[in-house]
């Protein structure tokens, strides 16, 4: 499987004056093209930093990052963002179909283009009737499923998220967790999921991430081993999704202890 993300030795450390905090240390994963792989960690174990590094939104005070063999210093063009505050990276004042356009005018894709790869990504999202709405006129997981819209119609090589479904009710949650793996699956991106939920790291991703505490290290690289086609009610009800998720949980409890 050919590389398409590569973090090596990666670091970060704040520092203001009278204090300095080591978020990441020494963190070193590759993840390869298609591939969807979840992190999970303790509260405050830096998967947030972590996935802002990798974006290029900030710098890294060590190692290097790559996409395709190019080093990430700054927001790379093959890499799509969906965070977790979807209210805030939408604009109100634009209709649904702008706002999943926006990024593709930046980009200088040209108008008949855009039309269609909007109108692709608001179907596959089921959306293709809210494209004439606002924002604010959503339910928040509608509004979030702009927010997946807007990343897919980039057609990034690597797809980020970071703690997407958190804000959303457990049913709205269920559902987008079956749209993203649909969306993976038929469009072959790859994903690099960030959680806090054990239960939905295993569901998700073909590997999970685990995390140590404080300054971050990997704990764990995990191969999740469940079918590729997997349902909310069979998958979570296996045996074998029983032992990975207790598997994950033994390790999140072991990166609270200070294990290494």
């Amino acid at each position: 499987m050919t590389t398409v993300l590569s973090v090596d030795a990666l670091a970060k450390t704040y520092r203001s004056p009278g204090r300095t905090v080591e978020a990441v240390r020494d963190l070193t994963f590759d993840i390869g093209r298609g591939e969807f792989v979840c992190v999970v960690g303790p509260s405050g174990a830096g998967k947030t930093t972590l996935l802002r590094c990798i974006a290029g939104l900030m710098p890294g005070t060590g190692g290097s990052i790559h996409l395709d063999g190019t080093a990430v210093t700054a927001p790379p063009a093959g890499m799509a963002v969906v965070f977790q505050e979807y209210g805030r990276s939408l604009f109100p004042w634009l209709t649904v179909r702008r706002n999943v356009e926006l990024p593709l005018a930046e980009k200088g894709v040209p108008r008949p283009a855009r039309r269609a790869r909007v109108d692709e990504a608001l179907d596959a999202v089921g959306l293709s009737d809210s494209g004439n709405a606002h924002p604010w006129q959503l339910s928040g997981g509608m509004q979030q499923r702009v927010a997946i819209a807007r990343a897919i119609a980039y057609e990034p090589s690597v797809l980020l998220m970071d703690e997407p479904f958190a804000a959303v009710d457990a049913q709205t949650r269920a559902e987008l967790e079956d749209l993203i793996r649909a969306l993976w699956h038929r469009l072959g991106i790859t994903v690099l999921f960030v959680t806090h939920d054990i239960d939905e790291s295993v569901y998700l991703g073909q590997r999970v991430l685990v995390l140590s505490r404080s300054p971050t290290e990997i704990l764990a690289d995990l191969p999740i081993d469940l079918p590729a086609a997997r349902d909310q009610l069979t998958t979570r009800a296996s045996p074998r999704f029983t032992a990975l998720r207790a598997q994950v949980y033994t390790l999140i409890q072991r990166a609270k202890a200070g294990e290494r």
